[in-house]
């Protein structure tokens, strides 16, 4: 996969899916982009995902 830009520009986790390379976030123009923390909704329901997953594993 291509390499993510340095800036820090997020990439969007469901445009680069199946993607031979990384897709540039839309940011305000995603409809799962949250203004006022600056991220991706679908990047934050993964993450806490994983989370929950870990903690089951943990029991």
């Amino acid at each position: 996969m291509a390499e993510i830009n340095k800036k820090r520009i997020p990439y969007c986790p469901l445009l680069s899916a199946g993607a031979p390379d990384y897709r540039v976030c839309l940011q305000e123009n995603c409809a799962w982009w949250q203004a006022s923390t600056k991220t991706c909704i679908a990047s934050v329901i993964s993450h806490n995902a994983i989370l929950d997953i870990k903690q089951k594993q943990g029991k």
